[in-house]
Order: structure tokens, then sequence, then C-alpha cells
């Protein structure tokens, strides 16, 4: 498997900018030029982080009820930025998957 540091190097060789990498990557321009740099992550969580909706698609529920397993500790959510908007790893909601 390619990292996703070596994809952003062989992209910037063929003379693409920082924007259209990132396009092509889904990151943002300013993540392509850190990787390109060679700086870390300053992600703390490792893994995919869902949004609330993104993990009522996967468990095939209402983003009300994913919302009511984060309260009740059955669903473990990352609250994030001022909002202290919810976000789910991926790897969580895929244990509760296999838990049903």
């Amino acid at each position: 498997m390619i990292s996703r540091r070596d994809k952003v190097i062989k992209l910037k060789k063929t003379g693409l900018g920082y924007a259209e990498i990132g396009r092509r990557l889904g990151i943002s321009r300013e993540r392509v030029r850190q990787i390109a740099e060679g700086k870390p992550s300053s992600r703390k969580a490792p893994g995919v982080m869902l949004t609330t909706s993104d993990a009522a698609q996967l468990l095939g529920v209402h983003a009300n009820t994913v919302r009511h397993w984060s309260e009740n500790g059955i669903l473990k959510a990352y609250r994030l930025g001022p909002r202290h908007d919810r976000r789910f790893r991926r790897e969580d909601v895929d244990a509760l998957l296999k838990e049903q």
C-alpha cells in the first residue's frame, strides 16, 4: 500500500500544485504542503473520524439515535472544536456493528 506522503511526492513531481493535489487526494492544500515538507500531522486521534451523520449511515440508524447512543455510552464520541461537534472513530463504529 502506497502512503499518502508517497502519493503527494509523486504528484508533486508531475508538476501539479498543492491545490490540485489536495483535490485529487481529498485533503486541504495546506495539508498537502505540510506533507510535502515532512511536517507531522497534528491529529491526536488515530484513524478515520466520522461525523454523526456518517456514523448513522454506516449503522443504518437516524442521526438522533447515534447522538442518544453517545450520550448513554453505547458509542464513544469525541468532542472537537469550539462547537464541541461529535466525531466517532471508524473502529468504534465497526466494533458496534460487529456486536449487533
